[in-house]
């Protein structure tokens, strides 16, 4: 087998998903936190209603993951990018006109994550893996890394502009913004290399006709091999946990920050630092995951997040940001270790149908917890409570990673 090329079409790929992923998960999940305030003011909401619409915004989406997922393991990728990157894209632009919690929640909560779901997770981490095998831990690290940049910098300017301009034209904008990103991201992406003459990571076989075997070789475990071992319902509790504290943060990151006793607006900025410094951090452990087993990196990072959770308990006003954001740091920027966990430990097989099973899974915590957190604010007029509950959660999800040892790969 010859050297891999200096430029590998892959490369392209990545590059093109991790800046229509950037913008596209940044404007729909991350930065969409900033309207929790205003949206409840305005539209005299709860914050429970609140937290139900985008917990079940990220809830209805995971579920359409496991169908996304096995579109694009069957059908390939290209097609479900242009159908949602339009279809999030036109979503935003008509939220921006609702009046009423049933119109946000028809256009955020169902016709937003259907777009979401088709456009970004799971349909990007599968395209990405199935481009990449040697490298998949740096490839994965770099698509997760784009995310989290793309957070710090949209978070700042959507607090700019809510404050600016409101929140309808910001959210109108963003829309806008997404549709014109779409139809140049679906012509550059392909689905995997096989489809124009090339294998995973740019390796070239001597003999062109060794193409099918050396893919058939990569492909791994098969959906019932993988649902038959323990690491993957360990992965499962552990990720199911993890995500459940830390959308109840996310969601909430704004109202929490404001009950410490910092200004609104400050406490958006405090968020968007949270993704600034996870970008050396997801890119950092991403990579180290060729190294160093995933497991017991989430392991380190989940009792981190722990540990920062409760000083966040103990402390108030600015100070307490110091806290909070090293939580999120620690528990969001191990996220990537999940996938490259499963894309290792299971393969190229059915890795976008695993996926969409494990994201239809933590959405239910992804729905819960928000909204649990909402309804006990609303009854207490404080959080208290709340992180009572997160800190043994992270604890318990850390424990689950630790014991994921990663399975015999299946032939």
């Amino acid at each position: 087998m010859t050297s891999p090329k200096l430029w590998f079409y892959g490369w392209r790929i990545l590059i093109v998903s991790s800046i229509f992923g950037a913008v596209g998960v940044a404007i729909t999940i991350s930065g969409f936190s900033v309207f929790f305030l205003p949206i409840r003011e305005e539209l005299n909401l709860s914050s429970t209603q609140v937290s139900f619409l985008i917990g079940l915004a990220w809830a209805h989406s995971g579920v359409m993951a496991l169908v996304m997922g096995w579109l694009a393991d069957h059908f390939g990728t290209r097609k479900l990018i242009l159908f949602g990157g339009i279809t999030c894209g036109l979503g935003l632009m008509l939220v921006s006109f609702a009046n009423n919690f049933w119109q946000l929640f028809f256009l955020y909560s169902v016709i937003v994550a259907i777009g979401r779901t088709a456009a970004f997770n799971p349909t990007l981490l599968a395209t990405i893996n199935q481009w990449f095998v040697r490298r998949k831990a740096i490839a994965m690290s770099l698509l997760g890394t784009s995310f989290t940049a793309g957070a710090a910098v949209i978070i700042p300017l959507f607090a700019l502009g809510s404050a600016s301009i409101g929140w309808r034209h910001t959210i109108f904008i963003s829309g806008l913004v997404l549709c014109l990103l779409t139809l140049p991201a679906a012509k550059v992406i392909r689905n995997k290399p096989e489809d124009i003459g090339l294998l995973p990571d740019g390796d070239k076989p001597v003999d062109e006709s060794l193409i099918q075997a050396e893919a058939s070789n990569n492909l791994g475990m098969s959906l019932r091999q993988a649902l038959a071992t323990r690491a993957f319902w360990l992965i499962l509790v552990g990720l199911v946990l993890r995500v459940s504290v830390a959308d109840a943060i996310l969601i909430h990151s704004i109202p929490m920050l404001v009950w410490k006793g910092i200004s609104e607006q400050s406490a958006a900025y405090f968020v968007s630092l949270v993704f600034l410094f996870m970008i050396p951090v997801r890119l950092g452990l991403g990579i180290s995951g060729a190294f160093i087993p995933p497991s017991l990196v989430l392991f380190g990072g989940m009792t981190i997040g722990a540990l920062s959770l409760a000083a966040f308990f103990f402390m108030d006003g600015t100070q307490a940001a110091i806290p909070f954001i090293a939580t999120l740091v620690a528990i969001e920027g191990a996220s990537a270790l999940n996938w490259i966990a499963i894309g290792d430990y299971f393969g190229r097989r059915s890795f976008a149908t695993l996926a969409g099973i494990m994201t239809v899974s933590y959405s239910i915590g992804a729905l819960l917890a928000p909204v649990g957190a909402g309804w006990i604010f609303d009854r207490t007029d404080s959080y208290a409570t709340v992180l009572k509950v997160l800190c043994p959660a992270l604890l318990i999800a850390g424990l689950a990673f630790a014991f994921a040892r990663k399975p015999s790969l299946v032939r």
